[in-house]
């Protein structure tokens, strides 16, 4: 954990955990990082899961980034939203087992598969309607870094044009 909290908000992959930490690429490392998550959790940092990197230079790696509490950015909130996708595929495979079992005339309690089924169809409509709102979150956080790279673009003509004299006369 003191590796990833020097290398705070900065993309890593297996390949440099396994190098900075000296565990070598294996199931023993995943099972470490996943260890290295739980732990950071429960200081409030989040360990993101790996994505695709977003990095030009780094395209097609398989990278993961370290956040202390209260130092997210629209990246983390890819990942919040990554785990929301996963956890309806979850809970639809869930759905899908129990109403099985629930029609199943050999089942050990078909009456409680079926309220099983029921209470992960309730939480499905819940949690799509909670990605419907992160999805427009992610709408306006791009809206806004457009306009902040817009207001950042004018601020830098008006700059010039006030220490440029031959601007100021024409």
């Amino acid at each position: 954990m003191l590796w990833l909290d020097r290398r705070a908000g900065e993309e890593v992959s297996y390949a440099e955990i396994a190098s900075g930490v000296g565990i070598p690429v294996s199931s023993r490392l995943r099972a470490a990082v996943r260890g290295a998550r739980r732990a950071v959790e429960v200081d409030g940092h989040r360990l993101e899961q790996f994505m695709r990197s977003s990095d030009p230079l780094r395209r097609g790696a398989w990278v993961a980034r370290f956040h202390r509490c209260g130092h997210g950015d629209e990246f983390g909130a890819r990942d919040a939203l990554l785990a929301c996708r996963r956890s309806v595929a979850s809970l639809a495979e869930m759905k899908r087992a129990t109403a099985f079992e629930a029609t199943n005339p050999h089942s050990i309690d078909a009456q409680a598969f079926g309220q099983m089924a029921q209470t992960a169809d309730g939480a499905m409509r819940l949690i799509s309607g909670v990605e419907g709102l992160g999805t427009k979150v992610m709408k306006n956080q791009r809206t806004m870094n457009v306009m902040a790279a817009r207001i950042a673009d004018l601020e830098a003509q008006v700059s010039e044009m006030t220490t440029d004299p031959s601007a100021a006369s024409a």
